[in-house]
């Protein structure tokens, strides 16, 4: 009892800098996501985003950390927000207990912030794909903490209020077993369908240079289709090169593309090598050493063949005279946060979708995880409602299902407010 006591009482509540966060990230492997890491605290001080990374340490060793965003409110007040944090151990009532009391107790002191609001990283509900298993406990018992102090819960996210983290990701556990040469047997057939075509169809994927003013140009159009049809804001190549310049090797821009001259030649090869099996199988034929009917259905299905490769020249040729040589198909962002490979976004050109180049880009970047052993691949965030066929984002969290994960249902958003966040409606 002495011992803990004492522990209790060495715990103390205070900012730390980016770089004890960098060292303490380095240093240890708990999981955390990409708005809780030290890289993000450095995209926010270079965008020149108010923050704080508040901390519990006891004897100098980190506990518990947040980082919380500034997010100003009528020019002189803020809201306050840690997106999925802060990050602790959740089976320690103690520490958690320690930890809200105590930011609790820091804004308090501080009028200009009108509400803090906390996305405990903890699993609040357990899933197998889109099917619950089970609530977890931790998660009941640091509700009861959270209200205990007053912290109410907002049962609100991202999707309609984009300073708040996503309550739902989907992901897929990178299990040991799970290889690049096996990847393919242990995703839906629609996707393993859609993949094969587009290797058939030599889409081509491809890292992109953001800096590159042809290559910015392509992920801003893109993404912009994707705006205007999805109804929800997509984030631009000028923050993509804010990212870029703080992540380095740990964000990737890709691109999926048809390279139409490409597809012709081999098309068009492909057909020379049926010609000739075709003229082989007509000189046999010819000979009478072979069964006659057997032949003349091989033969017929050679043309078949023939006649398809010629109509998709055809069709190919088309799209060159419309778009152009290179049609790029498809973008994507993806982010190495940690235990997590996070596809951060992704965008494509809807007419063009039957080429899978969103299919092309998934299959190449597993394969990239894989190889690098991350535990995770983070397919983001999704709605709420993603058993409703109503839900906006729906046929999105259909294409992430193909690749057989699950849903990660967060704790809610809580929120505390201050004396004026109480009076006005905010």
């Amino acid at each position: 009892m002495l011992k803990n006591y004492i522990r209790s009482f060495l715990m103390i509540f205070t900012e730390i800098s980016n770089d004890e966060l960098r060292n303490f990230q380095q240093e240890n492997n708990k999981r955390y996501l990409f708005s809780q890491s030290f890289d993000f605290a450095n995209v926010l001080k270079t965008k020149k985003q108010n923050y704080k990374i508040l901390a519990v340490k006891d004897n100098n060793k980190i506990l518990a950390y947040g980082v919380f965003i500034y997010f100003r409110y009528k020019k002189y007040f803020y809201k306050v927000t840690a997106q999925h944090g802060p990050i602790m151990d959740y089976s320690n009532t103690k520490l958690v207990k320690f930890y809200f009391e105590q930011l609790k107790k820091y804004y308090t002191k501080n009028l200009r912030v009108l509400c803090v609001r906390v996305n405990p990283f903890l699993n609040e509900k357990i899933y197998n794909d889109v099917k619950f298993i089970e609530y977890n406990e931790e998660a009941v018992s640091t509700d009861n903490i959270l209200t205990s102090f007053d912290y109410k819960a907002l049962n609100d996210d991202l999707f309609t209020n984009p300073t708040l983290a996503p309550r739902c990701l989907y992901s897929t556990e990178l299990k040991p077993d799970l290889t690049t040469d096996n990847l393919i047997k242990n995703i839906s057939t629609m996707a393993k369908r859609s993949i094969n075509k587009a290797l058939k169809e030599n889409i081509i994927v491809k890292e992109i240079d953001i800096f590159d003013n042809y290559y910015s140009k392509i992920f801003d159009n893109i993404n912009k289709n994707t705006e205007k049809r999805i109804n929800f804001e997509v984030r631009d190549s000028t923050y993509f090169k804010i990212l870029k310049k703080i992540l380095k090797d740990k964000l990737h821009l890709m691109v999926s593309y048809l390279d139409c001259d490409l597809l012709i030649s081999n098309l068009e090869k492909e057909n020379l090598s049926i010609i000739n099996d075709k003229s082989n199988l007509v000189e046999k034929l010819n000979s009478k050493k072979i069964n006659r009917d057997k032949t003349l259905n091989k033969i017929a299905k050679l043309e078949e063949s023939i006649i398809f490769n010629n109509n998709k020249i055809s069709k190919i040729t088309d799209l060159k005279n419309i778009y152009g040589n290179i049609i790029y198909l498809s973008c994507a962002s993806f982010i190495e946060s940690n235990q997590d490979f996070i596809y951060f976004s992704g965008g494509m050109i809807k007419e063009l979708s039957k080429f899978n180049g969103t299919y092309a880009i998934m299959y190449e970047m597993l394969k990239y995880a894989i190889e690098r052993n991350f535990k995770y691949f983070n397919f983001y965030g999704t709605s709420k409602d993603f058993d409703s066929e109503d839900a906006a984002d729906y046929s999105v969290l259909q294409f992430k299902r193909n690749f057989n994960g699950n849903i990660e249902y967060f704790m809610d958003n809580y929120e505390i407010r201050n004396a004026i966040g109480k009076i006005w409606k905010i």
